[in-house]
């Protein structure tokens, strides 16, 4: 799959990182999110997920893949940290997010900013 081109599944997983006070079931249908592997993640799935983009984050290399897995579901998922960058004024950085459950799999590139320093904040998924 082309990771420049817009992707639901992995923006769903994106949205449910974002929206860390709402339980994973808050974001589905009616959010244009329906049938994507993130739509149907457990706050199990969403932890492990967010534990490896946080450590993409504050990866020194870029490129080096992080892997998760959840085996009680069978959700699984990539983090790969890209390059830093500055935008309007904020310390940020762009990550790969791809994630599969039951067959499903999506994958996009995210920017990611601090605001304040030391808390990131999704700025925006990137369309190539």
């Amino acid at each position: 799959m082309d990771t420049r081109r817009r992707s639901p599944g992995a923006l769903c997983a994106v949205a449910l990182f974002a929206a860390l006070a709402a339980p994973a079931h808050a974001l589905g249908p009616q959010d244009g999110l329906k049938n994507t592997p993130g739509a149907m993640f457990n706050s199990e799935d969403i932890a492990l997920m967010k534990a490896q983009v946080f450590a993409a984050l504050k990866a020194e290399k870029d490129g080096e893949t992080l892997a998760w897995k959840n085996d009680k579901t069978g959700a699984s998922g990539t983090v790969v940290p890209m390059n830093r960058l500055t935008w309007n004024g904020l310390s940020c950085r762009r990550v790969q997010i791809a994630n599969a459950f039951k067959g499903q799999t999506a994958q996009g590139i995210y920017k990611f900013c601090q605001k304040p320093p030391g808390t990131w904040k999704l700025a925006g998924e990137e369309v190539g």
